[in-house]
């Protein structure tokens, strides 16, 4: 299998903000871009403690 190269940049990213559940960090998010989408791009991941972190993407990614 072959990486586009789009996808093959490491994605840079700073924490916001940890949430309990999923739901919960999704409708962070939708708050965060509700006035300009397009503005922000955000990586919402789960941790090891069965968390949920959301991170500004700063760099990286998909082009």
């Amino acid at each position: 299998m072959t990486t586009r190269k789009a996808f093959s940049r490491p994605l840079v990213s700073h924490k916001i903000r940890t949430f309990p559940n999923l739901i919960q960090a999704a409708a962070f998010v939708d708050r965060l871009t509700a006035s300009n989408a397009a503005a922000y791009r955000f990586n919402i991941q789960q941790t090891a403690a069965d968390a949920w972190t959301v991170a500004r993407v700063v760099s990286g990614g998909a082009a």
